[in-house]
């Protein structure tokens, strides 16, 4: 993608245009927070009010989304289950996103034993795959939203500590922490105040990604009935609840589903987006 426009005219400079992936995933980002935000004054009914006489009845004008085999309106379901989990897939990646990248960081400067102590943690909890060790502490810890985030949290943090290390183990050697040591500057100064920001960029470019890794795994822990627990309108749950009615009421399950690859393309989008205007700047 093209991003960055040089104004041509005389007597005026360059100009930065926000990338299309950015503006695009960031609208579509915006609509689905102020849904969500607004889905007590937006929404038409009770996510959780069970109508019996009104089950499984398709969409229409009464119920944009149908409704489910309890008689719920879905497209309720939908919004308050959108702050469900962008809720818990942006709380769950800033613990990884800190811990991660601070660990990696002074590991990677550091060198010796603790990085090897590092490095030989992040190999250990990498052998086992992401999502099994995910479930695994859910099912521990018990289902619920804090437990989720716990989990997450305790799995995902590798990453970043990985992409972080590799960054400062690439910018250490460089002329300028050079000038910095000779200048008696500590360890932890020049860590914290010019390695670790040098690092950030690609750490938050990956961070838009691994939103969507934890709206999915939210998702299929709500599927497996280890995620949020019912009645909330978690769309894992939604889905897991309707995968039973898919040939007389495929609307129950298709439109969480669908909710999970929107707020998915949003934030691929804007990852996209970061990565474009990142590589052109670096040009």
């Amino acid at each position: 993608m093209t991003t960055l426009v040089n104004d041509l005219a005389p007597g005026r400079p360059a100009r930065l245009r926000v990338p299309l992936g950015i503006a695009a995933g960031g609208g579509m980002l915006l609509v689905l927070l102020a849904a969500s935000a607004l889905a007590p004054w937006i929404a038409p009914y009770d996510p959780t009010a069970q109508n019996l006489n009104a089950m499984l009845l398709p969409p229409s004008a009464a119920h944009w989304f149908g409704t489910d085999n309890f008689g719920r309106d879905v497209f309720t379901r939908v919004l308050y289950g959108a702050a469900i989990d962008l809720r818990i897939g942006i709380l769950a990646v800033i613990f990884p996103l800190v811990f991660g990248g601070l660990t990696g960081g002074v590991a990677g400067y550091v060198g010796g034993w603790a990085d090897a102590v590092v490095m030989r943690t992040v190999d250990v909890i990498t052998a086992v795959p992401f999502t099994v060790l995910v479930i695994a502490i859910v099912a521990f810890l018990g289902p619920s939203e804090a437990n989720i985030i716990i989990a997450i949290g305790a799995v995902d943090w590798i990453i970043f500590a990985r992409l972080v290390r590799g960054e400062v183990l690439r910018d250490k050697h460089l002329e300028y922490v050079d000038a910095l040591r000779a200048l008696g500057y500590s360890r932890w100064r020049i860590v914290l105040r010019h390695l670790l920001p040098n690092a950030i960029p690609p750490a938050t470019v990956f961070l838009a990604s691994d939103v969507v890794l934890v709206i999915l795994t939210t998702a299929a822990l709500g599927f497996l009935g280890l995620g949020v627990r019912p009645p909330a309108p978690e769309w894992g749950l939604m889905i897991s609840d309707g995968r039973m009615f898919l040939y007389n009421g495929w609307w129950a399950a298709a439109m969480p589903g669908f909710a999970c690859m929107y707020a998915g393309i949003a934030f691929i989008l804007i990852g996209d987006g970061l990565t474009d205007l990142l590589r052109i700047r670096g040009q």
